[in-house]
Parts: C-alpha cells; sequence; structure tokens
C-alpha cells in the first residue's frame, strides 16, 4: 500500500523499503502488503547471508530487546515490553521493521510514550520484530539476518513463531498485523489457531484483493510488485499470489475475538498515480475479512493508511478490545 507519510518525507523510502509509490505493492505500501519464497508454513530461508545485530534477547518480563538464534544460522531481532497476558506480538507492513509501532505521529523523530507500543504495555506483554530487510523509522536496516527475497506469509508467519518459541515469548497472543503483515497475521492465527486469543488487522492486505480488483488491474498490480522486487534484491518483497494460494489450502480460523480496521483516506495501494481508481476494492476486501471472522470492521479511522501512526489511540482502543473485552484497559 502506497505510504502517504512517506511521500511527504524523506524517510518514507527508508522505512517503507523503496518508494511510497507502490504500497500494497512491494515498494512502499506493498511493502507493506505482500511474500514469497514457499507456500508451505516454513521458514523464510534455510541459508542466512547476512549476521544481524548485535546483543542477545534475554527471556524474561520487562524490556527486552535483542537478537534470538532461530536456527539455520540466522538471528531475528525481537523487543518485548510490560508484563502480564495475553502477549501483544506487533506484525509491521512490508519493508517495515519493528520501530514502527514506537511512533505517535507521521513526523516524529523519536519514540513516544503515546505510540500503540507503549500504551499497550500498560496492561499487558507486548513484543515486536524486525523482519528480513525491513527498515527502521529512520532509516537503519533491519536487524535480522538477510533471507532470500521474495517471501511469503506463510514462511514470515513461522519464522514468528520460532522466534517466538526460542525467545520463551508464552503465549496465547492477540496478533497485531498491519498492511502485508495482516497477511502474516492472518496465515499466523491460521497454522497456530491454539495459540492465538485474538486479532487486529490494521488497514490489512489479504487474499480478497484478488477476489474484488479487475483480473487485468490485478495482474498489472503483480507484475509491479515483482518487478520492483527485481529493482531491490535487498529489500524485502512480498509474494501474495503464493501466500493466498497456501493461506487457501489451510483451515478457516475458529471464532475468536477480531478487529479490521480500514483507512478512511485514499491512498495509491496499486501505485498507478490514482488514489480514488479502485479504493472502493480496498474498502470491499475490508470488509469480505471482517465478515470471514466475524469481526469488528471499524471504517471510521481519521486516517491513512498507517493508522497506528496517525491515530493510535484508536488502534490502542480496538487492541483493548479484543485483549480485554469485558474489564477494558
Amino acid at each position: 500500500m502506497v505510504t502517504q507519510r512517506r511521500a511527504r518525507d524523506s524517510r518514507t523510502v527508508a522505512r517503507a523499503g523503496v518508494g511510497a509509490a507502490v504500497a500494497l505493492l512491494l515498494p512502499a505500501a506493498m511493502l507493506a502488503c505482500a511474500g514469497p519464497n514457499a507456500s508451505t508454513p516454513m521458514p523464510a530461508s534455510a541459508a542466512a547471508s547476512t549476521p544481524a545485530a548485535s546483543g542477545v534477547f534475554e527471556p524474561g518480563e520487562g524490556d527486552r530487546a535483542g537478537v534470538v538464534e532461530i536456527g539455520n544460522g540466522r538471528e531475528m531481532y525481537l523487543e518485548c515490553s510490560g508484563t502480564g497476558d495475553p502477549t501483544v506480538v506487533f506484525i509491521s507492513g512490508a519493508g517495515v521493521a519493528a520501530d514502527n509501532w514506537q511512533y505517535a505521529d507521521l513526523a516524529s523523530e523519536e519514540p513516544d510514550d503515546s505510540a500503540v507500543y507503549s500504551q499497550t504495555a500498560q496492561f499487558t506483554r507486548v513484543c515486536a520484530y524486525d523482519r528480513p530487510g525491513t527498515k527502521q523509522w529512520q532509516g537503519a536496516p533491519s536487524r535480522s539476518t538477510t533471507v532470500p527475497q521474495p517471501t511469503t506469509a506463510q514462511g514470515d508467519a513461522a519464522d514468528l513463531h520460532a522466534l517466538l518459541m526460542v525467545a520463551d515469548v508464552a503465549g496465547p497472543y492477540v496478533i497485531v498485523g498491519h498492511s502485508w503483515g495482516g497477511l502474516i497475521a492472518t496465515s499466523f492465527a491460521r497454522t497456530y489457531p491454539d495459540e492465538i486469543s485474538g486479532i487486529v488487522l490494521v488497514d490489512p492486505g489479504s487474499q480478497y484483493l484478488q477476489t474484488v480488483l479487475p483480473q487485468d488491474v490485478w495482474t498489472q498490480w503483480m507484475q509491479l510488485i515483482a518487478g520492483t522486487g527485481l529493482e531491490h534484491p535487498d529489500l524485502e518483497a512480498p509474494d501474495y499470489p503464493a501466500s493466498i494460494a497456501a493461506l487457501e489450502a489451510t483451515p478457516a480460523l475458529p471464532a475468536i475475538p477480531a478487529v479490521v480496521m480500514s483507512a478512511d483516506t485514499p491512498f495509491d495501494y496499486l501505485g498507478i498515480g490514482d488514489a480514488q481508481a479502485h479504493w472502493p476494492e480496498w474498502i470491499e476486501a475490508h470488509a469480505l475479512l471482517a465478515a470471514s471472522l466475524g469481526a469488528t470492521h471499524v471504517t471510521q479511522t481519521h486516517s491513512g493508511h498507517f493508522v497506528e501512526n496517525e491515530n493510535p489511540a484508536l488502534v490502542l482502543k480496538q487492541i483493548c478490545s479484543v485483549v480485554s473485552p469485558m474489564r477494558g484497559c
């Protein structure tokens, strides 16, 4: 999905991956929305090619941050804060690292205590992580070992599961996924349903985009994403078609507390220079996703694509409604 914020800021390219023009596409928005190598829930890569950040994650409560060895010579960066259960796991959009959830405004230069990550940590345990090929808020590279691109939602879900297991981050989990992270979250929940107690999808990419978009538009979009991946081999490149095919082969998610949030400010997720052209399909895909999950569909977000940064209080409210629907947060 195209990142409106990046279009206004030089950090756009750094944070989204390669350019806000191709959102759901891999360049900025899609890098925030799509995946690749395999259609089965296996780690994104069996071989590491670049070492990750230094510093080891130490299991335990409270503030923790560092890398975790997940096998096959790979390390992934993980950070956690707070105490309690369920554990809320944040999954960023394509090309976007863990620290995205620590900023409460698109123009922020520093993490903010009013951001979604910090506020959620006030009432339960929270964790976020870097996927390979992503960028941090200020443009620094991912702290996780690189892997061959493109990647699939299923490979990313398997990586996340391995990371949580090795780091001894106990479930149950409430998975919060933005953009491409929404499809990863859906894949994770359908692959490991016994470990999930709720799901919040923030302006997510989903399997229904392939259903609602005209076939020629979908095909052109996928070609654009693939081409962008070839131009930027060091950045995360989601493979939507393989991910959707694999998702359709997995059992549907059992009924759990669920929320789908939709941006209400149109953005050019197709990267065609026209935010309005296929905006109704973007919202329709979300409505179909919400119906399939029996989820609350929040459509008045007063936000563009990065709802967690543009309206963090609303995202926090929806997380609270899933984490603790009876007592509040």
